[in-house]
């Protein structure tokens, strides 16, 4: 297959040195027909905008825009989707690295499937492995574990038809999981996903990056619109805020922050060495006092 693949990378604040190994991630794919769009959404940011000018003059297959003000994430990537020349877009994030075979790999699943991800691993700062991530791969598991646990297919992993996003009207501003919206609402419109086996994407964890209000947001809001996926059209995020307003919301937002606090040790480590050895010293105490914790051991049962 020698269909043209647009990447999509939308960029705001990254390290300039880890913004030029994504980028140069891309360009050394052993697939070569593809495109890189880089969407910076911060145009005070002058580093950024210099070298990505500079990658410009180097390879024509990069197009890159400057948004006239900050438009956000989730107007960014769907601005960036419709700059898309190809039938199929691709995503990685500004500060993680593919492997040199990604595309190569996933575009052999994408004539059967709608969107396909991959295997990961979370790497430090400093670019060394902290945690190897497998999830399931056929459509039948994936379905399963995204219906019953969690989002299994990681944002940045992904390969997508780009018929796809005007078919389900792109990503909503529903809070900071669109993703997960999207894929829930993907599969209830019959579109496949398959997650390959293969590791072919380095996501670097960002020890100071996602703040607890956040990371509380984003994970509650997941639940939320997990636990009613069977209408999740109709969600809104003002439904999602009313839940996290309410007695039984707020008594589960003070329960993951304590377990987000524990669980940011663990992948604030520099390798895998140090990541399981903060597991065993503070992992017994979520899976026995939090509610949470609990919660994440039962779900592993289900699946």
């Amino acid at each position: 297959m020698d269909k043209l693949i647009s990447v999509i990378m939308p960029c705001f604040n990254e390290k300039k040195e880890f913004f030029k190994v994504a980028v140069d991630s891309v360009l050394n794919q052993t697939y070569k027909n593809l495109e890189l769009i880089i969407v910076l959404d911060n145009p005070k940011n002058e580093i950024l905008k210099n070298i990505a000018l500079d990658y410009v003059k180097k390879d024509n297959r990069i197009k890159f825009y400057v948004n006239d003000k900050n438009l956000g994430l989730v107007n960014n990537l769907n601005h960036a989707i419709t700059l898309a020349k190809g039938e199929i877009i691709g995503r990685l994030d500004a500060d993680d690295i593919a492997s040199k075979n990604r595309f190569e790999e996933q575009i052999k699943y994408i004539e059967e499937y709608d969107i396909v991800s991959s295997n990961f691993a979370f790497i430090s700062e400093e670019g060394n492995i902290i945690r190897h991530r497998v999830f399931p791969s056929e459509f039948i598991n994936v379905k399963r574990y995204l219906l019953n646990n969690a989002d299994c297919m990681y944002h940045t992993t992904w390969l997508i038809k780009k018929e796809v996003y005007y078919k389900l009207n792109f990503y909503r501003n529903i809070g900071p999981f669109e993703d997960y919206d999207f894929l829930l609402r993907a599969l209830k419109q019959g579109f496949k996903l398959f997650n390959n086996k293969e590791e072919l994407n380095f996501v670097r964890v960002n020890p100071v990056g996602i703040s607890i209000t956040n990371k509380v947001l984003q994970h509650l809001g997941s639940e939320y619109i997990r636990e009613h996926a069977d209408e999740i059209e109709r969600i809104t995020k003002e439904d999602i805020d009313s839940y996290l307003n309410s007695e039984i919301g707020k008594k589960h937002a003070e329960a993951y922050k304590k377990f987000s606090c524990i669980t940011s040790k663990f992948y604030s480590s520099k390798n895998t060495t140090e990541f399981y050895l903060r597991l065993l010293k503070y992992g017994w105490y979520i899976a026995l006092f939090n509610y949470y914790g609990r919660k994440k051991i039962i779900n592993k049962f289900k699946i």
